[in-house]
């Protein structure tokens, strides 16, 4: 079964055992099957490993793999699943969302002639709450564009569902901050657009539910609990590629997340490429500091 592999759906979870069948199940409706499932537990403590033993046994058609790993955040268990990669591109599903069923197969055929375009190193799909409502969507669709700098429309959000090739997705593992159990996913985004090209397609093919207590709704006091985080994420949106509005506020982001860091200013600009930005906006990130320090810490 091994050489019909050409996507890896990777899924991290966290104590979301009884979520995981609807997941699956969206899996097996696939109407292609050239893909394989991998499952990191972050750390569960809701017995996962055999709800995820149940789905290896009703598996049709693709495989099932399951990784446990010490508790450290869902950036780490995407690192944790690179060893386990047979296909030659990675989805990342949520524990808590599912696929349409064509899927599999919009993606593989979007591949199939993007694959030869050696700049294009990932092609978006829409995510959704249904299929008539995306959270984002592109201007531009099917030509390459820069990621980083690319304006995409959002109704909702800016969340999309990324496919990336797999070697890319090894070659740029996220960056692991001790202590810290959070980093935006835009991170890997950020860092493959230095040097390749993403093509957007308007079709949704991610349904997505959010759950309180879920990444996506824990937003702000997330980062906030995750500052060194926050500053490489920030970090990397300062790119001078990016357009000026977008670059000015997360230069007060970096700062202002520097700040939760306990850093001062100098070990800020250390740290910081962009160092004339940074200092132009240090008072503002600094303002923020107080008005997010109140609010979120009471």
């Amino acid at each position: 079964m091994m050489q019909n592999i050409i996507l890896s759906i990777v899924t991290p979870s966290y104590n979301r055992r009884e979520l995981l069948r609807r997941c699956f199940e969206s899996l097996q409706r696939q109407t292609d099957k050239r893909f394989e499932w991998i499952v990191v537990d972050d750390g569960s403590t809701d017995d996962t490993e055999s709800a995820v033993i149940g789905c290896q046994a009703e598996a049709r058609g693709f495989p099932v793999y399951y990784l446990k790993k010490k508790n450290g955040g869902k950036h780490t268990a995407l690192n944790a699943s690179h060893s386990l990669l047979h296909g030659k591109y990675v989805l990342m599903l949520d524990s808590d969302d599912t696929l349409t069923e064509d899927a599999v197969s919009l993606v593989l055929e979007a591949w199939a002639f993007w694959d030869t375009h050696p700049e294009v190193g990932i092609v978006t799909f829409l995510k959704g709450s249904d299929l008539e409502h995306p959270h984002c969507y592109a201007a531009d669709e099917n030509c390459p564009v820069d990621i980083i700098s690319y304006p995409r429309i959002c109704p909702v959000s800016q969340d999309a569902c990324e496919v990336i090739r797999t070697e890319l997705f090894r070659k740029f593992p996220f960056p692991v901050f001790p202590g810290e159990h959070f980093l935006s996913e835009g991170v890997l985004w950020n860092r493959v657009g230095l040097t390749h090209k993403c093509v957007y397609i308007n079709r949704v093919i991610y349904l997505c539910e959010y759950l309180e207590g879920g990444l996506t709704r824990s937003g702000r006091a997330m980062r906030i609990r995750n500052p060194r985080g926050g500053m490489c994420s920030a970090h990397l949106n300062m790119s001078k590629r990016n357009r000026l509005k977008s670059r000015i506020k997360n230069a007060i982001l970096f700062t202002c997340y520097g700040c939760f860091a306990g850093m001062k200013p100098p070990q800020m600009a250390a740290a910081c490429d962009h160092k004339s930005l940074m200092w132009l906006c240090l008072p503002f990130g600094f303002f923020l500091f107080l008005y997010w320090k109140h609010r979120y810490e009471r």
